[in-house]
C-alpha cells in the first residue's frame, strides 16, 4: 500500500467586510484572520497550529454578533486552523505574516468564502479544493466497490478498481500541473512535497519543478522536505546502484547489505514493520517465494521500522510469520536511517537488487516479485 500525500482537512474561503464592533477593536499580532459569520452570535471562534498534531490555540473571539477577528504573530507562512465552537469544525487557511486575510463564514467551515488574500493563501484553497472534489469521488467509488464486493459481483468490482486508479492518477496529473503554476509561492512547495509522498513519483519532473521554485519558496520547510525525498529517490531509482547500509540486527550486531550481497545473485530489501497490516498480509507470498528460490541464490534483508519500545513485537512478528531470513531494525519507527536513505515514506517498499548491487525493481507484489526474481536469477 502506498502512503500517498499529506492530507488537510477542508475549507472554501471568502467575502465581506466585518462588522463596525471589530472593525474597531484591537487586537495583538502582526497577522489577522477576520471576517463575517451569518448567525453566528453566541459562537467562538479559535485560531491555532498543529504542535507535534496536536491543536495549540493562539487566537479566539467569541461573537456578539455577525463578525469576527483573530490576531497572532507570524515568523514565516504558516497553516493556521480555525475551529467554530460549539460546532468542533475545522478549516485549514495559509497564512503570510504582516497579512489579513478576510473570509465570509455562511453555515459554517464547510461553507467559506474569499474577500481577501495573498497569492499563497488563494492557491492553497484551490489545492485543497482540488483533493476536496478527489476525495469524494473516491469515497463514492469505494462505496460501489464494496456494495459489487458483497453482491458477489467480481467482474464489476474490478471494474470500478480500475475506475479508482485511473481518478488517482489523474489527481496526480492536476497536482504536478499545479505546482508548476505555483512556484512562486508557498503553496507550490507544498504540493511538490505532498508529490514526494508517493513512492512512483516521476522525481525526475519534481527535480525540475523544486529547481524552478523561487529562491524565498526553496528556503521553506516545505521544499526542504521535498528536495530530501526527491534526492534519496533519484539515487535509488531503478537502474542506479543501491546504496550500502549497516545495520543492527537482534542480537545487536551489525549487518552489512554489501555482505550479503556477496554471497547472493538477487536480494530483495523489505521494508516492513509488526505494526503494519498490509505488510503482514503481504509476508506469507514472501515466505513462499524465499523457500522455493533460496537455494539458488535469493536473499532477503528485512528492515523493520518498528517503534523504539517494541523490540518484542517486531521479533515476534518475525516468529509467527516465519521470516527465516535476515532482519535489522534501528527501532525508529519513521525515523529509521535506512528507511530515510531510501526514500520510503510508506510501507511495505521493496527494491529488488542483482548480484551487482543495482536496483532492478521496486514495490512488486506476489506473482509480479516472484516473475522478477526468477528472471534475474536466470541472467
Amino acid at each position: 500500500m502506498k502512503k500517498i500525500f499529506i492530507l488537510f482537512v477542508l475549507g472554501i474561503f471568502t467575502l465581506t467586510s466585518c462588522g463596525r464592533t471589530h472593525q474597531e477593536k484591537e487586537v495583538s499580532g502582526n497577522t489577522k484572520i477576520k471576517g463575517t459569520f451569518e448567525n453566528g452570535a453566541g459562537k467562538v471562534i479559535i485560531a491555532g497550529r498543529s504542535v507535534n498534531r496536536r491543536f495549540k490555540e493562539i487566537a479566539k473571539d467569541s461573537l456578539t454578533d455577525d463578525s469576527f477577528i483573530l490576531g497572532f504573530d507570524l515568523k514565516t507562512p504558516e497553516v493556521i486552523y480555525l475551529q467554530v465552537m460549539p460546532d468542533r469544525s475545522s478549516l485549514p487557511v495559509l497564512v503570510e505574516p504582516g497579512t489579513t486575510v478576510k473570509l465570509h463564514i455562511k453555515g459554517g467551515l464547510d461553507q467559506v468564502e474569499f474577500v481577501e488574500a495573498g497569492a499563497s493563501t488563494k492557491s492553497f484553497k484551490e489545492f485543497i479544493d482540488l483533493l476536496n472534489s478527489y476525495r469524494k469521488k473516491g469515497e463514492e467509488l469505494g462505496q460501489k466497490f464494496q456494495k459489487a464486493k458483497q453482491e458477489g459481483k467480481d467482474d464489476e468490482a474490478e471494474l470500478v478498481r480500475e475506475e479508482y486508479m485511473n481518478l488517482e492518477k489523474e489527481k496526480t496529473g492536476k497536482l504536478y500541473e499545479m505546482a508548476e503554476k505555483n512556484t512562486g509561492n508557498l503553496t507550490g512547495a507544498m504540493i511538490l512535497e505532498s508529490l514526494t509522498f508517493n513512492q512512483d513519483a516521476d522525481f525526475k519532473r519534481l527535480k525540475q519543478i523544486y529547481d524552478a521554485l523561487s529562491q524565498e519558496v526553496k528556503n521553506s520547510t516545505y521544499a526542504k522536505n521535498a528536495l530530501s525525498q526527491i534526492e534519496s529517490n533519484i539515487k535509488t531509482a531503478i537502474g542506479q546502484k543501491a546504496p550500502d547500509f549497516e545495520a543492527p540486527m537482534a542480537d545487536g550486531k551489525m549487518l552489512k547489505m554489501s555482505d550479503v550481497l556477496k554471497d547472493s545473485k538477487v536480494v530483495l530489501l523489505d521494508f516492513w514493520a509488526s505494526w503494519c497490516k498490509p505488510c503482514r498480509a503481504e509476508n506469507p507470498y514472501v515466505v513462499e517465494i524465499y523457500r522455493k528460490y533460496h537455494d539458488k541464490g535469493f536473499n532477503i534483508i528485512g528492515i523493520s521500522l518498528d517503534r523504539p519500545d517494541a523490540k518484542d513485537k517486531w521479533l515476534k512478528a518475525v516468529k509467527d510469520d516465519r521470516l527465516d531470513w535476515y532482519h535489522v531494525s534501528n527501532l525508529k519507527y519513521w525515523q529509521d536511517p535506512v528507511a530515510k536513505l531510501y526514500g520510503v515514506t510508506a510501507i511495505p517498499a521493496t527494491f529488488i537488487l542483482d548480484k551487482n548491487g543495482v536496483i532492478r525493481a521496486k514495490n512488486l507484489r506476489r506473482d509480479a516479485l516472484e516473475a522478477k526474481i526468477k528472471e534475474l536469477l536466470d541472467e
